[in-house]
């Protein structure tokens, strides 16, 4: 393949691979896929309306093959450009890597959300026939929210647990089908006439849900009802905590790896015990600044360490201005001294901070004597509250 054609098929794979991690034209296809799934669902659901399915069925079906159109350019690019994922120290044919690709989840549920329709189409199918299968497309929103992507890998992580509980509300409504069986079935041949039948009770009381379509009329049916619901509050929450903890834990270590990268690679603290930089991460707060805003001012108690994560902080003092940013930090020598800010620090335009207050920095400095001392030997070596500029800008 010619420079040209990789070069264009690398400037494509930055727009719908890497997107909103900083490419502009990225961005802007993002919130575009997004705005267009979220319009398909919406007609699938308005065209059901009678008036309006009738009035407008023209205009839905160009608007369908329109949303095809993009879906499969969409679906096939990727294709295309995956082989930017393929290192190049791998020995894996680019046929048999693609294949690969076109195999992982968010490639299976993309084919998912035109396939139906396409072929269906082609066989002859009346096109409105298929306005439930474009209900699919809502899970392309996978692609686009890291939410919906951890909650998948909340789900797979904890599968076992999942199963377990599934076998157990199973079992569970087995066997209250089967004693409401005996129970009811004399009195009430219709709704109890055999446990399958029963099944529908024990699964709409089980789950809470409680139709009233069929309930139990003897008194013995009646009290063990009673148990069955008590029992459905407790085993039907299990799966719900279960995610929901797996949810939170995975939020949380996401947000603690991103944490703990960034201190490892501030100048600061580089080089430093794992253990001393796992807890410097835990103290930390996100904090974004807008643009303009004083985050620090000169004469003012230092009572706060920052980190830059994104964006860019001016320094002004008497001497004039510096600019931090990306991976510099200030306020550590303050905070050392138990003095004030030497210079006022404004951010230039919208900055991401990770902030570590004054009684866990000097908890840190009391436990951890390796960090003060490299604290003391970094400002014998500048008298400025402020490092990292130098270093980032030369990278940038």
């Amino acid at each position: 393949m010619s420079e040209k054609n990789k070069s264009l098929r690398r400037h494509i794979f930055e727009i719908i691979e890497i997107g909103g991690s900083g490419h502009l034209i990225g961005r802007f296809f993002d919130v575009f896929m997004i705005i267009l799934i979220m319009l398909n669902v919406a007609a699938v659901a308005i065209e059901t309306v009678q008036e309006i399915g009738n009035r407008f069925e023209q205009q839905f079906l160009y608007f369908e093959i329109f949303s095809l159109v993009i879906f499969i350019t969409e679906y096939l690019l990727r294709i295309w450009t995956c082989i930017e994922y393929r290192p190049q120290s791998v020995d894996t044919g680019i046929g048999s890597f693609r294949l690969k690709f076109m195999l992982s989840p968010l490639m299976v549920i993309d084919f998912i959300a035109v396939a139906p329709t396409l072929l269906f189409s082609f066989a002859g199918f009346d096109l409105r026939f298929l306005r439930v299968f474009r209900f699919l497309r809502l899970f392309k929103l996978m692609r686009y929210s890291p939410a919906l992507s951890s909650l998948g890998s909340v789900i797979y992580a904890e599968r076992r647990a999942l199963i377990a509980t599934l076998i157990i509300m199973l079992g569970l409504a087995l066997f209250s089908s089967s004693i409401m069986y005996y129970l009811e079935r004399v009195v009430q041949p219709e709704a109890f006439g055999n446990i399958p039948s029963a099944m529908w009770w024990a699964f709409a009381t089980l789950t809470t849900i409680g139709y009233g379509d069929v309930v139990p009329i003897s008194t013995l049916g009646k009290l063990f009802g009673v148990v069955i619901m008590i029992l459905g509050v407790g085993v039907y929450a299990l799966p719900i905590g279960i995610i929901a903890s797996g949810f939170a834990s995975e939020i949380h270590r996401r947000d603690f790896v991103i944490r703990w990268g960034l201190v490892a690679n501030v100048p600061l603290f580089s080089g430093l015990d794992a253990n001393l930089i796992n807890g410097i991460a835990k103290r930390l707060r996100s904090q974004v600044v807008e643009a303009g805003k004083l985050i620090a001012y000169e004469g003012e108690n230092a009572e706060k360490l920052f980190l830059i994560v994104s964006g860019s902080i001016k320094r002004r003092d008497e001497e004039g201005e510096i600019f931090l940013k990306k991976g510099a930090f200030f306020g550590a020598k303050s905070l050392m001294e138990r003095t004030t800010f030497h210079a006022n620090y404004i951010a230039t335009n919208k900055a991401q901070l990770l902030v570590l207050d004054a009684v866990d920095f000097h908890h840190l400095l009391d436990h951890y004597p390796s960090l003060k001392k490299r604290i003391e030997e970094t400002y014998d070596k500048n008298s400025s509250d402020d490092f990292g500029q130098t270093e980032v800008e030369e990278l940038e």
